[in-house]
């Protein structure tokens, strides 16, 4: 198995973040490039108000991120790439893989819950439902705290 290319969408929230860690032990492994995407929101039903100035701060700010993200990583042998898409999620991340001929997508599992979850699906199980690549999700281990509060 070959893997050469990774994919780490991120929403930039502490679950992703950890998620990131296993990007990174993956591409380090593998000898892999490590593609960094963020997707803004942005459903195509919506009407066309004149918010191009607010997609493109918001585009500014994620590219932002994305830069501190691998400025955070010293390490001169990792290849990153970063991309900031708008649309929706799934899709875009989707979308992006087959664009760049992705071998693995890395991604968190923080997503919506409740009756959100029910009627929407979380990003995660959508991407692993149409990526035409191998999804690895990673969820936040569970605390000693939040063991106890379950039980409690």
């Amino acid at each position: 198995m070959q893997i050469s290319r990774i994919l780490f969408p991120t929403d930039f929230s502490h679950d992703a973040e950890h998620a990131f860690q296993y990007a990174l032990t993956l591409a380090r492994q593998f000898g892999a490039e490590l593609y960094l995407l963020h997707v803004i929101y942005f459903p195509p039903q919506t009407p066309e108000y004149d918010i191009g100035q607010v997609i493109d701060g918001l585009v500014k700010n994620a590219e932002d991120s994305l830069g501190k993200l691998v400025e955070s990583v010293k390490e001169p042998n990792l290849v990153f790439h970063r991309d900031v898409q708008v649309g929706v999620e799934h899709a875009e991340i989707t979308k992006y893989a087959e664009k760049e001929k992705i071998d693995l997508i890395v991604m968190g599992t923080r997503g919506r819950s409740g009756l959100a979850h029910i009627f929407l699906g979380s990003v995660a199980e959508r991407v692993v439902r149409h990526a035409s690549c191998p999804v690895l999700t990673v969820k936040l281990p569970v605390t000693k705290g939040a063991e106890a509060a379950k039980r409690g």
